[in-house]
């Protein structure tokens, strides 16, 4: 039951990655085609390297310490990118939330 729910709770995280790209995106270019082409390019580029080294079915996956830097930085981006929108408590919360499933995912395993 814990480990379902820690799964859950770090795919919504990974869900968020996402939206928060697209926010940033949103919310940092004026209007204009460069906002749209960035709102779309960004959580494409996410997905891919996602889909690549970081899902469960990546076609590269990744483990030890070069898995750990991958989630840290996609993770960590994702908090970054909340605070460069002026969200600094979301992206504390953010921040905290992933710290949360990674220890689950290292207890649970």
């Amino acid at each position: 039951m814990l480990r379902m729910a820690d799964d859950t709770l770090a795919f919504l995280l990974e869900l968020a990655v996402y939206a928060t790209a697209v926010r940033f995106a949103l919310t940092r270019w004026p209007a204009g085609p460069l906002r749209w082409a960035s709102a779309l390019a960004l959580p494409v580029g996410y997905a891919v390297v996602w889909a690549l080294f970081g899902a469960p079915g990546a076609v590269l996956p990744l483990h030890g310490v070069v898995r750990a830097v991958l989630d840290l930085l996609w993770f960590g981006s994702a908090a970054v990118l909340l605070r460069a929108t002026r969200l600094p408590r979301t992206a504390v919360a953010f921040a905290v939330l992933y710290l949360l499933t990674t220890a689950g995912h290292l207890a649970l395993s």
